[in-house]
C-alpha cells in the first residue's frame, strides 16, 4: 500500500472552518515579513498543506483573503476599544482611550493593519459586510468628538473626527513602516505617540 504524504492527510483531515481559519492564518503569517502583492492562492494552500483548488472553495480570489481579513481587523479593533471605553466616565478621556486602543491595536495586529484600508477592498457592494463593520468604528469616533466638542454641528463633529483620525493612522502607518524609527535624533517612539495623543485632543 502507497504511503499518502502528509500534505495528503492534511487534506483529509481539515474541516470547512478550520480550512477557512487555517488560510486566514496563513495570509497574516505571510503579511508578518511579506507584502500584499507577493501573497497568492497557491501560497495559500501550500502553507495550509492542501491542494491548489481548495483555497477557492472559500474564497474565489485574493482580495477576498484579503477584505476578510480586514473585516476580522476591524471587528477585533471594536471589540478592545468597546470593552475599553465601557468605564471611562468623561468624554476627553474616552478620545485618549480611543487614541491609544487605535495606536495599540496598530502594533499589536500589523497584518491586519496593513490591509484594513487598501484600495483593493474600496468595493463597497462587494464588500458591504466589511464596510459595515469599519464604518462602526468612525462613528464611535465621531460621537466621542462630538461629546468633546458639544457645540460642533453634526457634520463639523464628523469633519473633526476624520481629521483625528488621519492623525492616529499617519502614526500608526509611519511606526509601522519603520520610518519613525529610522530618522536619527527623534525621541521616542513613546513620547512621539504621546505627542499624536496631545494633539488629538487638541484638535
Amino acid at each position: 500500500m502507497t504511503r499518502r504524504s502528509n500534505v495528503s492527510r492534511a487534506r483529509d483531515t481539515y474541516h470547512h472552518a478550520d480550512l477557512r481559519r487555517a488560510l486566514l492564518d496563513a495570509a497574516i503569517a505571510h503579511l508578518d515579513d511579506g507584502d500584499v502583492t507577493s501573497l497568492t492562492m497557491q501560497h495559500l494552500a501550500r502553507a495550509a498543506g492542501v491542494s491548489a483548488a481548495a483555497p477557492y472553495h472559500h474564497f474565489p480570489d485574493k482580495v477576498s483573503v484579503v477584505a476578510a481579513l480586514a473585516k476580522e481587523g476591524f471587528e477585533v479593533w471594536l471589540g478592545l476599544a468597546t470593552e475599553a471605553l465601557a468605564s471611562v466616565p468623561t468624554p476627553r478621556e474616552q478620545l485618549v482611550v480611543f487614541a491609544r486602543c487605535w495606536l495599540r491595536f496598530a502594533a499589536a495586529h500589523p497584518s491586519h493593519y496593513r490591509v484594513m484600508f487598501l484600495k483593493d477592498i474600496e468595493d463597497r457592494e462587494r464588500f458591504a459586510a466589511l464596510h459595515e463593520t469599519s464604518i462602526k468604528g468612525l462613528w464611535m469616533l465621531v460621537g466621542i468628538v462630538g461629546r468633546v466638542w458639544p457645540d460642533l454641528s453634526p457634520a463639523e463633529a464628523k469633519t473633526k473626527a476624520v481629521a483625528v483620525w488621519s492623525t492616529l493612522h499617519g502614526f500608526a502607518s509611519l511606526r509601522d513602516a519603520g520610518v519613525l524609527s529610522n530618522i536619527p535624533k527623534l525621541p521616542s517612539l513613546a513620547s512621539l505617540e504621546a505627542a499624536t495623543i496631545a494633539l488629538v485632543l487638541g484638535a
